[in-house]
């Protein structure tokens, strides 16, 4: 039995698969297996996968009809034979020592879960937000707590966590597939409550192509209402597993905070009748999970109650006074110093 395997989806990245799996071929640790997901590629993909796989024998090909990259990942850990399981997308590579510092972890710690950091490729299309998210500390949670997905440089992006294949499975934790954009949020939302022991590593063991022209990231990054309209839907499937879960109820003014920074902030910022159109959709969601009686004892704060009562009154906020929450909400997260900042350079640049 190899010891981890590294699932790669693939599907039309005919320029990028050489240099992904080479990293993969050129690693340390040599007792790996490759499980690379065809998920109906219709350019030379899949003939480029058989050709690595004559090369290596380590690599083993799955076949499965275009379903999206949620779907492809969950055929890749159900197909995995090893007892870790991690992620690499077909257009970003491996550091060379990656697997071999993944398993020293794992067999040194005992943890069920791994993060560690990752670079940004090429390097000059790093931003701060990006090379801070990508730069988790060393650091051993024993249980769960929510420093992990609030406070911890540990989510969004699941292709720098490694798990074990039994938690995954016993805890029926798969990719959601009903959903476009955003999965990997979804995913870490689910993994870490139910996780045991987690290690985060400030080893850099992935690089990470930043933006690929044609990727759906890169289309909906640029447009702002539609992106808020993927979060809500996001957040939707999170309450929901964490309402199964049995995480909901003890947690429930933190998520209601983290939905509106994450699925509400930048809303505030738009033209009136798309801002309509979000509150209104996020006010269904959250209908969903609390009463207004229940938010109303959630004992939010006060930039978040302002937001929640745009949410459901958007036409009570006009546009200034939306800015003005926008601000402070800013100014919440990040000192009032640097919402001055902001202010400035939104005014003058």
């Amino acid at each position: 039995m190899s010891r981890i395997s590294v699932i790669v989806p693939v599907y039309n990245v005919e320029d990028y698969l050489d240099w992904c799996l080479q990293s993969l071929y050129d690693q340390t640790l040599k007792d790996i297996e490759i499980v690379c997901v065809n998920d109906g590629s219709t350019d030379s993909s899949r003939k480029k996968l058989d050709e690595w796989a004559a090369r290596d024998s380590r690599i083993v090909i799955v076949d499965k009809p275009n379903g999206g990259l949620s779907s492809a990942r969950n055929a890749g850990i159900r197909a995995a034979g090893s007892p870790y399981v991690c992620f690499l997308d077909s257009d970003d590579r491996f550091h060379l020592d990656a697997c071999e510092a993944i398993v020293d972890i794992f067999d040194d710690s005992g943890a069920d879960v791994v993060t560690f950091g990752a670079c940004c490729f090429p390097k000059e299309a790093a931003y701060p937000w990006l090379e801070n998210a990508l730069s988790p500390r060393d650091v051993v949670y024993d249980s769960f707590s929510l420093d992990l997905l609030f406070k911890e440089n540990s989510r969004p992006f699941s292709w720098r966590t490694a798990c074990r294949r039994n938690l995954l499975l016993q805890k029926e934790i798969f990719f959601d597939e009903t959903i476009r954009f955003g999965e990997d949020q979804v995913f870490d939302f689910a993994l870490y409550p139910r996780a045991g022991k987690t290690v985060l590593s400030s080893k850099k063991l992935y690089d990470y192509r930043v933006s690929r022209a044609g990727s759906l990231m890169d289309r909906i990054s640029g447009d702002i209402a539609l992106k808020m309209g993927e979060h809500v839907k996001i957040a939707d499937r999170i309450l929901d597993d964490w309402r199964r879960g049995g995480f909901l109820d003890t947690y429930g003014a933190q998520m209601v905070s983290f939905v509106l920074d994450f699925s509400f902030y930048d809303a505030l910022k738009l033209p009136d009748a798309e801002f309509a159109k979000i509150a209104d959709a996020l006010s269904g969601v959250l209908s969903k999970y609390w009463s207004t009686e229940q938010l109303g004892a959630l004992g939010l704060n006060n930039v978040d109650s302002k937001m929640l009562s745009a949410a459901f009154a958007p036409s009570s906020m006009g546009a200034l006074a939306r800015k003005k929450v926008a601000l402070d909400h800013y100014a919440q997260l990040y000192g009032r110093r640097a919402a001055i900042h902001r202010l400035i350079e939104v005014l003058f640049h």
